[in-house]
């Protein structure tokens, strides 16, 4: 995990592309808003499955992923992007939770980073611009 201490510029993210993988579309919805104003290119997947199916075929420079959702959790969805598409895109789940073998295994399966839901704007562009520096 890296230190969060930048702070993004819109010149800094303008062209980044992010996919957003949460159940929740109000969750989707918010991340998008935000990102938006910064010029990210925002992608969206409901569940880990359908968010491997588009890292196979589309590059990004960041992953938002839930951790619980429908058809494929984030952790599986992780470890797939990690073990079986072999690729390093930074990860970063995005929980409700707050217990420790959580955020394990998050680091378990690959990914990079953690951020609590709900978040605050400022908190949520400093984990990315952490990752995206």
């Amino acid at each position: 995990m890296k230190e969060n201490n930048i702070i993004g510029t819109p010149e800094s993210l303008a062209g980044k592309k992010i996919l957003v993988v949460d159940d929740n579309i109000m969750n989707r919805m918010v991340a998008n808003i935000i990102l938006q104003g910064f010029n990210v290119l925002v992608f969206e997947a409901a569940n880990g499955k359908d968010a491997v199916n588009f890292i196979e075929n589309n590059q990004c420079d960041l992953i938002l992923m839930d951790l619980q959702m429908p058809v494929m959790d984030g952790y599986k969805a992780s470890e797939t992007i990690r073990k079986e598409l072999k690729l390093d895109t930074p990860i970063i789940a995005l929980t409700a939770s707050d217990i420790d073998e959580d955020k394990e295994k998050c680091f378990e399966v690959g990914m990079n980073d953690y951020l609590y839901k709900p978040f605050e704007k400022e908190q949520f562009l400093k984990i990315i611009c952490n990752w995206l520096h």
